[in-house]
């Protein structure tokens, strides 16, 4: 009896060696190319909600719908903006928009980003104000 027990003990141990290996070789390693999201409700978003004038004469504005917050430069296309805190946001193309003062100023980082075909250098920055 004590010879079959011993012999099921070292059949489970080494069964559970046999996955450990087994488990090594199927890991799969994940990696998330967007930021951590902020959730912002649209009330947050009102402050923000204006035209700015850019230092080089442009200008861009900031509107929401439906919890869904967008800037657009002059008259060009309506981007959507991601909120990561309560006064940045990110593009999917990567430009940083950063509101200060109360949503009087506002700081972008890779402008060249947000304007498709733009002859900018890479990390272009601007600010605006109202």
């Amino acid at each position: 009896m004590k010879t079959i027990l011993a012999g099921i003990a070292a059949s489970l141990a080494l069964s559970s060696l046999m996955t450990v290996a087994h488990a090594e070789d199927v890991s799969v390693q994940i990696t998330s190319k967007s930021p951590q999201r902020y959730h912002l409700l649209e009330e947050d978003f009102y402050n923000f909600k204006s035209v700015y004038g850019l230092e080089n004469g442009q200008r861009i504005s900031f509107t929401s719908r439906m919890n869904h917050f967008y800037t657009q430069l002059d008259d060009g296309k309506r981007i959507r903006i991601y909120p990561i805190s309560r006064t940045a946001f990110l593009t999917e193309s990567g430009a940083r928009i950063e509101f200060r003062d109360q949503g009087e100023t506002v700081g972008i980082a890779n402008f060249e980003k947000l304007v498709p075909d733009s002859q900018l250098a890479a990390n272009t920055s601007m600010t605006a104000r109202r």
